[in-house]
C-alpha cells in the first residue's frame, strides 16, 4: 500500500467507510512506516505554514497523554510525542491508534485559533537566532530551541509558545495587550520588560530570570498563585516535584549567552554540560556519574569546545576524549 493509498484509506476512515478489519489493516500499515514515510504522509510543516488545523499546546498534550494511556505497548506511538502540532492526517492517526480524544477539523479545537496563522522558528544546537515580531518585541533564541509565534497578534493578548529551549525576550510595551509566553512548564505574563526563559525537554529544571521590569509567573505543573518577579529576580521550577522557588540572581550571568559568553556560578558539571551541548552541538557520555556533582565558577569568552574542556580538566582533574561531536568524560 503506497502513501497515496494510505491517504485515501485515512479519508475513508474519517468518513466512516472502513470496516473493523480494514481499520486493523490500516493501523498495521501505519505502525510499519519508516520515519521518512511518516514525514511524507503527515506534512506537519505544510499545515503550519498555511495556518490550518491549529491545536492549542495544552490540547495536544492532553491528547497525547490520553493516547499513551490508551495504546499499549507505548513504544508503538512514542514517535507521536515529538509532534506538538498535529495535522489533519496525524489527528486521524491518533484516532486509528485508539485515542479516546476526538480530534477533528470540524471541532471547536481547531476553530479556537481560526484565522490566526502561527509560524515556527527552530534554532539547532550550535546556533543562535534573532526574531523581531510585528509589535516590536525582540527575541533572541538559543541553540536547540523552538518558538511558535503568530504572524499577527489578535485579541487582547500577545501569545507565543516556547516549545523547548531558551530565549531572551525584550518585550515592546503595550498595556492594553499583555505579552504571554507559554512553555510546557510555565506561563509568563508581562506588559513591557526583558526576561529570559530556559526550558529544555531533557533537563529537570526550567528557569525564568528578569532583567528589567516585572513579570507574573504561573507554574503549569501545580495549582498555585501567580508569582511576581521583578528585575534581579529569578525562579526555578522542578519538573519532577512540581515546586517553584524565587531567588535573587546575577542577570549578567543568566544573559551571558546572548553576548556569546558562557558564565557559570557554582554550577554542577551536569549543568555545565547541558549548556555546552546546545552551544557547540556536541553530545556527552559521562562514565562516572559522581563527576556530575563537581562544581564550577568560570566565564568563557569566544572559546572553542576543546579549550573549554581543557580548562574544566584543569579545574577538577577530569579526563576526556573528543571523537567528532561526542565527548567522553571519565
Amino acid at each position: 500500500m503506497d502513501l497515496q493509498d494510505i491517504r485515501k484509506r485515512l479519508e475513508d476512515f474519517r468518513s466512516g467507510k472502513l470496516t473493523s478489519a480494514e481499520k486493523e489493516e490500516l493501523q498495521h500499515v501505519l505502525a510499519t512506516l519508516t520515519e521518512e514515510e511518516h514525514a511524507a504522509l503527515f506534512p506537519v510543516e505544510d499545515y503550519l505554514q498555511k495556518g490550518k488545523f491549529q491545536l492549542p499546546e495544552e490540547e495536544v498534550n492532553a491528547a497525547l497523554s490520553r493516547l499513551k494511556q490508551t495504546v499499549k505497548p507505548a513504544g508503538k506511538v512514542m514517535w507521536l510525542t515529538n509532534w506538538k502540532k498535529i495535522s489533519r492526517y496525524a489527528a486521524i492517526l491518533v484516532l486509528v491508534a485508539g485515542s479516546t480524544f476526538l480530534l477533528r477539523k470540524t471541532t471547536g479545537l481547531f476553530n479556537r485559533k481560526a484565522g490566526q496563522a502561527f509560524r515556527v522558528m527552530r534554532v539547532p544546537d550550535g546556533n543562535q537566532g534573532t526574531l523581531i515580531l510585528k509589535d516590536g518585541t525582540r527575541i533572541t533564541i538559543n541553540g536547540g530551541s523552538e518558538l511558535r509565534y503568530p504572524e499577527n497578534f489578535e485579541g487582547t493578548e500577545r501569545l507565543v509558545y516556547l516549545k523547548e529551549g531558551e530565549a531572551y525576550f525584550d518585550v515592546a510595551k503595550d498595556v492594553a495587550h499583555p505579552f504571554i509566553v507559554k512553555t510546557p512548564q510555565v506561563r509568563v505574563r508581562v506588559l513591557g520588560t526583558s526576561f529570559s526563559i530556559r526550558d529544555y525537554r531533557d533537563e529537570r529544571h526550567a528557569s525564568v530570570s528578569v532583567n528589567s521590569g516585572k513579570i507574573a509567573l504561573e507554574n503549569l505543573l501545580t495549582v498555585t498563585p501567580w508569582l511576581e518577579l521583578t528585575a534581579g529576580n529569578g525562579s526555578v521550577i522542578d519538573k519532577y516535584k512540581g515546586t517553584i522557588t524565587k531567588q535573587d540572581i546575577d542577570t549578567t550571568t543568566t544573559t551571558a549567552w546572548i553576548r556569546g559568553e558562557l558564565a557559570f556560578q557554582d554550577a554542577a558539571l551536569q549543568q555545565v554540560l547541558q549548556v555546552l551541548q546546545h552551544k557547540y552541538a556536541v553530545r556527552f557520555d559521562v562514565k562516572d556519574s559522581t563527576l556530575l556533582k563537581h562544581r564550577y565558577t568560570a566565564t568563557f569568552r569566544n572559546n572553542s569546545i576543546q579549550n573549554i574542556m581543557q580548562q574544566l580538566k584543569q579545574m577538577s582533574n577530569i579526563d576526556y576524549t573528543i571523537t567528532d561531536n561526542l565527548i567522553l568524560i571519565q
